[in-house]
């Protein structure tokens, strides 16, 4: 006899059968486990095309052709270039420049002697506007008038430096200046830092700028010498301080 159910009970059905549903894991992970496979693949594959292999005597010819072209220098044994300095020179000359090589520092520009003999030449003497511009615009100002209240002028003071101590300029410039001093009514507490860097030349070069740039040489009249390097070198080697000039500039009389 058939089975009767219960009108008022709920009839359970099944959408899809487990049997399916566990097949449709398996496929899948199938397929995770394919893709990666793929992936790996194709990361790990060589790229494809067509190489041709390197010609190692067409390099070595481009090299050496190269080098046929290139004069003015030797390799040493140790494989360095050693280069011919009067070569490079001229090599610069003809590129339309022509400045002297030195190691460091200031040098004079050779010119030819004056009587025309090539071999001979005079140095022009340094130029001290370049040196002032360089190292002592940025505290005095380019036109010499200073910074009120932080650093001193030296235009229409400068001559009276040169009055109280021809030797006082060259020490400042030498051991720098440190403390208070007057000028012009005008108290100024700094720190002149020293310049023995700069060669004997280039110390006299900058004074005599400073005293002629604005008139201060005119001032002096005929009392004004132009600074010389000789005037300069006995002056090194004091092992002064910039306490020690503070100190020699009160005993000359500079407030």
């Amino acid at each position: 006899m058939p089975e009767r159910h219960d009108v008022n009970e709920p009839i359970r059905q099944e959408v899809v059968a487990s049997g399916a549903v566990k097949g449709a894991v398996v496929l899948g992970s199938l397929g995770m486990v394919v893709v990666i496979i793929v992936i790996l693949l194709l990361a790990t594959a060589r790229p494809q095309g067509r190489f041709q292999a390197l010609d190692a005597s067409q390099h070595q010819a481009l090299v050496l052709a190269a080098d046929a072209r290139l004069t003015g220098f030797e390799v040493t044994e140790e494989g360095a270039a050693r280069l011919d300095i009067e070569h490079a020179m001229r090599l610069v000359s003809e590129r339309g420049v022509d400045l002297p090589l030195v190691e460091g520092g200031l040098a004079p520009v050779a010119v030819e002697d004056p009587i025309g003999d090539p071999e001979a030449v005079a140095p022009v003497a340094v130029e001290g506007a370049p040196i002032y511009g360089a190292q002592c615009a940025a505290c005095h100002q380019a036109t010499g008038a200073g910074i009120p209240g932080a650093f001193p002028p030296l235009a229409n003071h400068a001559y009276e430096l040169y009055q109280a101590d021809r030797d006082y300029m060259p020490l400042v410039m030498l051991y720098g200046l440190q403390g208070p001093i007057e000028v012009h009514g005008t108290t100024y507490n700094g720190l002149m830092p020293a310049f023995p860097q700069l060669d004997d030349d280039a110390i006299a070069a900058v004074l005599n700028h400073v005293l002629e740039a604005w008139s201060d040489a005119e001032a002096l009249g005929d009392a004004y010498e132009p600074y010389a390097a000789t005037d300069i070198e006995p002056l090194r080697g004091q092992g002064l301080s910039g306490t020690d000039v503070l100190e020699y500039r009160r005993e000359i009389g500079l407030p």
